[in-house]
């Protein structure tokens, strides 16, 4: 028999392996062949030892599955589509183990697990087992500065404007989910686009303000996480997602029924925050987009009328060069000529640097 065992990351899959499984059974369980391999932590392989531990875990599958005489153990988080057809096409036995979100996470913490094992357990759960984690989209503020860039917003408003569900959320519903992500010691993954695969950052805080949740994030120092603050410098992307599981609502009032509203969200499992690019509520704007100390919109206009002053000095100079080099023998010392254009310029530049001034004392 084939006894294939999933459930999510610290669900307990190799003890239960180890306590029913035989002498001579195959066992097949990816964490003990990267250690075999060479992982100093077997729950966080990297490199070329995790893809041997991967292709290793796969031949061994192949091996169990074609010799059905004995008795295997395959421990697999999340089979795939084309793994569930070949272990139901060999008559595969299922134990699917799952002794909740918070048991998990708690069972992390206690192991000293590294954050990829928290990442898998947010998104082994963010699709089974009935959570239901949807997507929010509120109005918001970027701003990206420090050494490998930072950004913040209110990624949620408590306000009685309705988002495209016809949900509010109500202050207070994210006090539990930043509490117990705090007790952790793990911060919330910043994705892009509610890619779990795609972790550009992490949430180094969050202020629960009146106004709604304040977040501070910051970019990773690699190649995906510094790309996507460049595109957010840049102002083409501008806007905050959330994936969370509702846990406690009530219903609207006749009033709040009036302005669209269907439920009342009083009570949030906060699962990740996103930058999003397509947003669901078209109509939530950004009031005020900034990367490192500057307005992005304002900078590229800025930098455009610069380079066009620039370029109209640069070609006169250069025309006043060549012009200099035939008078130079014969030519007299005379007080230098004024450059409109360089005169333009700079004043522009100073313009531009007075504006900065007053926009930073303003902040």
């Amino acid at each position: 028999m084939i006894h294939i065992v999933t459930g999510p990351p610290c669900a307990g899959k190799s003890t239960y392996v180890r306590e029913h499984a035989k002498d001579g059974d195959l066992r097949v369980d990816y964490d003990l062949i990267a250690q075999a391999l060479g992982s100093a932590n077997s729950h966080a392989a990297e490199g070329l030892i995790r893809d041997a531990a991967f292709g290793a875990r796969e031949g061994a599958i192949a091996e169990a599955l074609k010799n059905t005489d004995a008795d295997s153990w395959i421990i697999h988080t999340s089979p795939n589509e084309e793994h569930m057809k070949s272990y139901t096409d060999a008559g595969a036995d299922f134990v699917n183990l799952d002794p909740g979100y918070d048991v998990c996470i708690e069972r992390a913490k206690t192991d000293g697990r590294p954050q990829q094992t928290y990442d898998g357990i947010e998104k082994w759960y963010s699709g089974k087992k009935g959570r239901t984690a949807k997507m929010e989209y509120k109005t918001v503020s970027f701003k990206a500065a420090d050494d490998f860039g930072k950004i913040s917003g209110y990624f949620s408003t408590y306000d009685e404007i309705p988002d495209s569900y016809g949900d509010i959320i109500a202050p207070g519903a994210f006090t539990d989910t930043i509490k117990a992500r705090e007790a952790t010691g793990h911060p919330f993954p910043l994705c892009v686009n509610h890619d779990l695969n795609q972790i550009a950052g992490q949430v180094d805080s969050i202020e629960d303000t009146k106004k709604g949740p304040l977040m501070t994030a910051s970019f990773f120092n690699t190649p995906l996480a510094q790309e996507w603050r460049e595109i957010v410098k840049s102002g083409a992307v501008f806007q905050f997602s959330f994936a969370y599981d509702v846990l406690g609502m009530e219903l609207p009032t006749e009033a709040q029924k009036a302005k669209g509203i269907t439920r009342i969200l009083t009570k949030l499992d906060l699962f990740e925050v996103s930058i999003v690019v397509v947003p669901a509520n078209q109509n939530a704007v950004v009031t005020d987009i900034k990367a490192g100390r500057r307005n992005s919109k304002k900078d590229a206009d800025a930098i455009r009328q610069a380079i066009t002053l620039l370029q109209s000095v640069l070609d006169a100079e250069e025309d006043q060069d060549g012009e200099d080099e035939q008078k130079a023998n014969v030519a007299t010392e005379e007080p230098k000529a004024s450059n409109p254009e360089r005169d333009d310029l700079l004043g522009y530049i100073k313009s531009i640097w007075k504006g900065e001034e007053k926009d930073e004392s303003q902040d």
